[in-house]
């Protein structure tokens, strides 16, 4: 219902505005501890604005409303690098919040993930394909040029039978994030 609110306002405009995708940021907060299924919708397309009308979603952790000095509603400090993985690797706009970039330390994950993204060609339109959503972790396809794990679960693109070519490893966060880019 959340998302679908989003994408009526967007209709509106007759699809000339672009809006935060709450839902998604939203959903981030429980997914990256351990609910990863949550990514998932039951048509097997991302959940938030980012499933049903990418081009539009501006995907984001946190902005000067919800962290920062203010503080409402800010994105789980342990798990900003993994979150940022997501928005990064998936298709919409993702926008870095300022303070994260310059304040917190991650500025050179932040800058390896946007080369991943452009590496990888990846823009608001990219197409997703999801292979895993589970309480273990998350594994999809992005652009069919970036395969991205988030999670605890034993992973490769060796192991998922219906991933077809050469992949090689572009990151290696452990259990937060792997991310392995086409050959």
């Amino acid at each position: 219902a959340h998302r679908q609110r989003i994408v009526n306002w967007i209709n509106a405009t007759g699809g000339t505005s672009s809006a935060f995708d709450v839902t998604t940021k939203g959903i981030l907060h429980s997914a990256l501890h351990n609910q990863y299924w949550r990514l998932i919708d039951p048509q097997g397309k991302p959940t938030g604005v980012m499933g049903w009308w990418p081009s539009r979603a501006c995907t984001f952790l946190e902005n000067h409303d919800t962290g920062s000095t203010q503080g409402h509603w800010p994105f789980p400090r342990d798990k900003l690098t993994q979150g940022y993985a997501y928005i990064l690797t998936h298709p919409g706009t993702p926008v870095i919040f300022y303070d994260h970039f310059y304040e917190f330390g991650i500025r050179d994950v932040l800058t390896e993930l946007i080369e991943a993204r452009r590496r990888a060609g990846i823009h608001c339109r990219s197409s997703v394909k999801i292979y895993h959503a589970n309480t273990e972790g998350y594994v999809a396809q992005v652009s069919n040029m970036l395969v991205i794990k988030l999670g605890h679960f034993d992973w490769n693109p060796a192991k998922e039978n219906q991933l077809d070519g050469s992949w090689q490893k572009f990151m290696d966060k452990g259990a937060d994030y792997q991310i392995w880019l086409r050959q």
